[in-house]
């Protein structure tokens, strides 16, 4: 009997969002939409990316919902949303009443989160709502393989799962501008001796930008008077993910789950009041991008989930008098991750007597 790959990856992913539950303590139940319509080149590793985002959301209280289909980007859609996110969304990705929806959502404080190619979105005819909401556009990448990633900053959701160094194999992007320039904070930079590449734009900035956050989103245009909290939402973007295997790791799926999770402390949405007392946004004051507190009136969110979260699904029960040490570490010692074998060995029995489970009924 073949056994599907696919149903492989989604025994290993539920086990591995098992033996790493958040200590992300939200009361509310986010809901996020996974957007991977692609108009081009289309990365096989989007449907690994979207059973793990989904097998890993309900231990950070995250509920993901999931399409490719342009009809579903409207803003009566939308609106039910505390972040979107992209996972390697490429080309000229929405509609018309997409790109009206988009940009209304933008408005009104919603999320953004974009994973890898996303960066390739509007590539051949640049579309400001998106590439200044995401923070630059992708240039080139040379060929798969090994790099380090270093960590830029530290404190945050997305950088403090990682070591200081960060080692495997990845397609490492480089943009045609420097995100910073946007506002952007910077999260994690490549090292370049570490890789081959013939050339990287000067417009980029050093160090060579991979992954950042935006305080507010730049590319929203905020109307006097409209409905919302008066205030853009938060941005975050990661070019690494290009891989399976990558997907299927643990300090990956910690990275990116964390850059997702921050954004919802924009509190622009409903979710926000999980983190807050009371539903207005807090303005942020001394943000390096495009909006100022003195310039900004608070209104009240209309976007999102103000359902409450159920409880996690219980952690499994081990044999062992020590539980499985995570992948990675937040030392400054080097790692080496993107395999599918970085996922605990915990996690693998589970993966493994599921699996034996399925070929012994299935003979």
């Amino acid at each position: 009997m073949i056994v599907p790959a696919s149903l492989i990856l989604s025994l290993a992913g539920f086990a591995a969002a098992q033996e790493f539950p958040s200590a992300y303590t939200n009361p509310l139940l986010a809901k996020v939409l996974i957007y991977s319509y692609c108009d081009g080149f289309r990365h096989d590793s989007i449907p690994t990316a979207v059973k793990q985002l989904q097998a890993w959301g309900p231990f950070w209280n995250v509920s993901f919902d999931a399409t490719e289909d342009q009809t579903k980007i409207r803003t009566d859609n939308l609106a039910q949303y505390d972040a979107l996110v992209f996972v390697s969304s490429t080309g000229n990705i929405f509609d018309t009443q997409g790109q009206t929806a988009f940009v209304d959502y933008l408005a009104k404080g919603g999320n953004f989160a974009a994973i890898h190619a996303a960066s390739a979105a509007y590539l051949e005819k640049a579309w400001s709502p998106w590439t200044q909401t995401l923070g630059a556009t992708f240039d080139h990448h040379p060929a798969f393989q090994t790099a380090t990633f270093v960590k830029e900053a530290t404190g945050e959701p997305a950088t403090d799962p990682a070591p200081d160094r960060w080692t495997f194999g990845e397609e490492v992007y480089s943009f045609t501008s420097d995100p910073r320039k946007l506002g952007a904070k910077l999260l994690f930079s490549v090292d370049s001796k570490t890789y081959n590449d013939s050339g990287t734009p000067a417009g980029q900035g050093e160090p060579h930008p991979i992954a950042w956050q935006q305080e507010y989103a730049a590319g929203a245009a905020m109307k006097s008077g409209g409905s919302g909290p008066g205030v853009p939402g938060r941005s975050f973007y990661s070019s690494l993910g290009h891989a399976n295997s990558t997907w299927m790791d643990a300090t990956f799926m910690k990275h990116v789950m964390g850059g997702i999770t921050w954004t919802f402390s924009s509190n622009t949405t409903r979710v926000a009041s999980g983190f807050y007392s009371g539903t207005s946004p807090t303005v942020r004051t001394g943000a390096t991008n495009n909006v100022t507190s003195t310039a900004t009136t608070q209104g009240t969110a209309v976007l999102g989930s103000d359902q409450v979260a159920p409880s996690p699904p219980a952690r499994p029960t081990t044999t062992s008098a020590v539980a499985p040490e995570p992948t990675g570490s937040t030392s400054s010692s080097a790692s080496t991750s993107g395999a599918i074998m970085s996922v605990p060995a915990g996690a693998w029995a589970i993966a493994a007597a599921a699996f034996g489970a399925v070929l012994s009924a299935s003979f």
